[in-house]
């Protein structure tokens, strides 16, 4: 089995011993969300941040192009045109003449 919150591996594994001793804590995921997710931790406390840093224009350009195809083909125009607006490549849409 794959979904499980907390595996006792060993002879002298028993649950007790994770729950109050060796193992992370007692609270393990219920209602079969141990599909996706672990026992309780540290990281259920902790706040993600992502973060990106462009500073070369030019080695940004495939990024830029990939970054208009995607939102376009999801439907995302005023992401695209963004994006498009930093092009080097191309004519962003909005100063094209009609």
């Amino acid at each position: 089995c794959a979904n499980y919150g907390g595996l006792f591996i060993g002879t002298h594994a028993a649950e007790v011993l994770g729950d109050y001793g060796a193992g992370p804590n007692h609270t393990l995921p219920t209602g079969g969300t141990g599909r996706y997710t672990g026992g309780l931790s540290v990281f259920n406390f902790l706040r993600i941040r992502t973060w990106m840093r462009i500073d070369r224009e030019e080695e940004a350009q495939d990024m830029v192009e990939d970054s208009v195809r995607m939102a376009r083909l999801e439907g995302l125009e005023g992401h695209a045109r963004a994006a498009e607006a930093r092009s080097l490549r191309v004519e962003p849409a909005y100063r094209k003449s009609s």
